[in-house]
């Protein structure tokens, strides 16, 4: 009997460790966050050095709905949540709208 309690408890332990350590998981998800911060400075800074010089920025904008895009579909698959729905499809609206002005452009 108390062999089968001492296997559940490590078999569920298991499981609840299978992604790392609430802590790694935390300093993980910290990283990703402050990086998209120095991605999306980054990309202000290229907007408006391409504005300035008067050269299309469709394509950093492209990206930049992309990622609003990922983000809200993520969201919108493990939460369920309405809001997540109709801000993804504004930031595909926009993604598409940029793609197309970024392909007639070079084409």
């Amino acid at each position: 009997m108390e062999e089968t309690r001492k296997e559940e408890i490590l078999a569920r332990s298991k499981r609840e460790n299978r992604n790392g350590d609430e802590r790694e998981r935390t300093i993980r998800i910290q990283g990703e966050s402050f990086s998209l911060i120095f991605i999306l400075l980054m990309g202000i800074v290229l907007i408006a050095w391409k504005r300035v010089h008067g050269l299309p920025d469709e394509d950093v904008l492209a990206m930049f709905w992309m990622s609003c895009l990922a983000s809200r579909v993520y969201r919108l698959s493990q939460r369920r949540d309405k809001s997540d729905g109709i801000t993804a499809v504004i930031s595909l609206a926009f993604l598409v709208c940029n793609l197309v002005k970024f392909f007639q452009i070079t084409g």
